[in-house]
Order: structure tokens, then C-alpha cells, then sequence
């Protein structure tokens, strides 16, 4: 006849695996409620950062619309000064010169792409003032200058890192845009010694399709709006006579035109 008195020992020492195992369970579901309740708050997290993302979004575009207010009511205010001169019979060549105060707009644009090309300018500008660059305006359109001392080391056409930011301020600018680009590189006169390319007009050309693909693939651009041309040390800026002069001619130049895609 078995002992109980034993039976129940051995039942006792196994009693403690039980409460180990609920244990074990009850953190188990600890750790799942907790990774729930984490994804919830990274979820709410990104939830908060897309209606941000859309709010500025709203606000540049508001921007945008109150820039092209203010474009046409300037138009309205050349034309009715204009209007008024030849009430009162002024000489045609005089009100010409006073009612003629603005840029002539680039080659076969229509008053829609003037208005575009309006707001181009006025984002350029602060954006390029802040890392102390410019633009100009021709018949053909905007513009920016570009220095080698901010794209390449001497004889690369890889782009630096402030290369890339100069680049992408610009590119920030034309995704708003449906502007056709020209990309122009250009050199100095010394012929190249110390490169892996042959010739200086290789080098621009070079240098010129760098800036597009950086727009391109960095910057998510379609590559149809785009034309390079790479033109030596055939055009430069002034003669190169001294190392300052040739470091002027040293440049990428980047024409927003008028025409668009």
C-alpha cells in the first residue's frame, strides 16, 4: 500500500513549474500588449507628420496663388497707367519708357508662362540669397551661374556635397514648375593634364550631364525636360589672362526657359 503522505511531497515539488509557466505566460502577454500599444503610437506619429506634410504643402501653394494675384494686379496697374499717358497726349516714345518698367518677358511665352516664369524668379531669388548666389535674366529666360568652386574639385565632374545642396535648392524650385532646362558646362583655356578626361570640352559636357542627373535621380525630375550642352573654353565669361579670370570661366551655367514641357 503506497504511502500519500509521499504521493502528495511529489506532487508539491512539481506544483512550482505550474507557477513558473503562468508566469511566463502572463509576460508573454505583457510584452504583446505593450508592442500593440507601441505600434499604435508610431502609427498616430506618422498619421501627425503626413497632415503636416500637408499643410505645408497648402501653405506653398497659397504662396503660389497670392504671387500670381499679384502679378496680374501689377498688370492692371501698367496698363491703366498707360491708359491715362495717352489720355492726357503724351509723346508715345515717353510713355514707352515709363510704362515699360519690367523685364521683357523670355522669347514666345504666352501671359500664363509669364506669370510662371514670375514666380520662378521670386522663389529663385530667395532661395539662391541664401547661399549668396544669383541669377540673370535674358531674352531666353533665368539664369544661374554656377561656380566650379562649389560643384567639383579641380579636373572631376563628381559633384560635392555642396554641390548637391546648391543643386537641390534649385531642383526644389523647378518641381513646380514645367519649365524646359538647359544645362551648359563650361572650362577655362589650360589644356587638361591631370584628369581622366581628354580634352576640356569633354570635361563640361561632363559636368553639365552631373548636374542634370543629380536633378534627375536625386530630385525625381523627368529627364525630358532637360538638354546639356558642354562648351569648353569656346565662350568664356571674360579672357584668361590671369587665375582669377580663368576660375570665373570655370562654370555650370543652368537656363530655365521660357517653353515648357
Amino acid at each position: 500500500m503506497h504511502d500519500e503522505r509521499l504521493y502528495d511531497e511529489k506532487e508539491l515539488e512539481k506544483s512550482w513549474l505550474l507557477s513558473y509557466s503562468d508566469l511566463i505566460t502572463l509576460l508573454f502577454v505583457i510584452v504583446i500588449i505593450i508592442a500593440a500599444t507601441q505600434t499604435k503610437s508610431i502609427q498616430a506619429q506618422k498619421e501627425e507628420v503626413q497632415k503636416e506634410k500637408a499643410s505645408l504643402e497648402q501653405v506653398h501653394e497659397s504662396l503660389d496663388l497670392l504671387n500670381l494675384q499679384k502679378l496680374e494686379l501689377q498688370r492692371e496697374v501698367y496698363q491703366l497707367e498707360a491708359r491715362q499717358k495717352e489720355l492726357k497726349g503724351e509723346k508715345e516714345e515717353e510713355g514707352s519708357e515709363d510704362t515699360v518698367n519690367v523685364p521683357k518677358p523670355p522669347m514666345g511665352m504666352t501671359d500664363s508662362s509669364e506669370r510662371d516664369m514670375e514666380t520662378v524668379r521670386n522663389q529663385l531669388s530667395s532661395a539662391l540669397a541664401e547661399l549668396n548666389l544669383d541669377y540673370e535674366e535674358t531674352e531666353e529666360g533665368l539664369r544661374i551661374r554656377l561656380p566650379e568652386t562649389i560643384l567639383f574639385t579641380s579636373g572631376s565632374a563628381d559633384l560635392q556635397a555642396q554641390g548637391k545642396q546648391v543643386v537641390g535648392t534649385v531642383a526644389g524650385v523647378l518641381k513646380r514648375f514645367e519649365h524646359k532646362v538647359r544645362i551648359e558646362g563650361y572650362t577655362d583655356d589650360v589644356p587638361i593634364s591631370r584628369s581622366s578626361y581628354q580634352s576640356n570640352w569633354e570635361l563640361s559636357s561632363a559636368r553639365a550631364i552631373s548636374v542634370m542627373r543629380e536633378m534627375v535621380d536625386a530630385h525625381s525630375l523627368p529627364a525630358s525636360r532637360f538638354t546639356v550642352a558642354g562648351l569648353g573654353e569656346y565662350k568664356p565669361l571674360v579672357d584668361n589672362s590671369n587665375a582669377e579670370n580663368r576660375a570665373k570661366n570655370r562654370r555650370v551655367e543652368i537656363v530655365i526657359l521660357g517653353e515648357k514641357e
